[in-house]
């Protein structure tokens, strides 16, 4: 909370600060929300509860009664690999109805999710991918955003890799992707 509200501070206004939501419960979840929302957040993301592995319509309760309890834009954030809860393309349709879930960062390690996405919810969702290795092949199938991790160790490659795939450039994207790929793995 304390980076937030330094950062809020440092920032003015001239760029979104967006807080990751990572919480064990949705009360906590909540008041975390809520926290972040009072410090001057301008969105955060959220996955579901990390130690606890919920039937789909927990998971979907939780989602809701955190969003309801905000104002604030949310991305969610599937990542079952890690958390051992799949959010599915049918889930987030299910959602849908929920104004302010507005991204979804797509972590499950299968760009075929991104298709599936899109056949199901159209443009609903910003779609963003979080696995690094698979980048090159989810921009291909269409997201609109990366969020990455690897990307923090050679900023400029990310970017230019991003901008290469952006403009359709494939050939010095995949030169540089397979330069790049080995770290993206960490």
């Amino acid at each position: 909370r304390l980076v937030i509200e330094t950062m809020v501070g440092a920032v003015r206004g001239r760029i979104p600060v967006l807080s990751g939501v990572a919480e064990t419960s949705t009360a906590e979840a909540v008041r975390y929300v809520r926290h972040v929302e009072k410090l001057g957040a301008d969105g955060v993301m959220l996955m579901p509860g990390m130690l606890y592995k919920a039937a789909p319509d927990e998971t979907m309760t939780f989602f809701r009664t955190v969003a309801k309890g905000t104002g604030l834009p949310i991305m969610i954030y599937n990542n079952p690999i890690s958390y051992a809860n799949d959010v599915t393309p049918e889930m987030f349709a299910r959602l849908a109805d929920q104004t302010n879930f507005v991204a979804l960062k797509e972590s499950s390690g299968d760009p075929r999710r991104i298709t599936e996405l899109h056949n199901i919810i159209g443009g609903r969702y910003a779609i963003f991918t979080g696995v690094d290795d698979l980048v090159m092949e989810s921009s291909i199938v269409g997201i609109d955003g990366w969020v990455a991790g690897a990307g923090i160790a050679f900023p400029a490659e990310n970017q230019c890799l991003w901008e290469l795939m952006r403009a359709g450039r494939w050939d010095e994207a995949l030169k540089l992707y397979r330069w790049f790929q080995p770290l993206m793995k960490l």
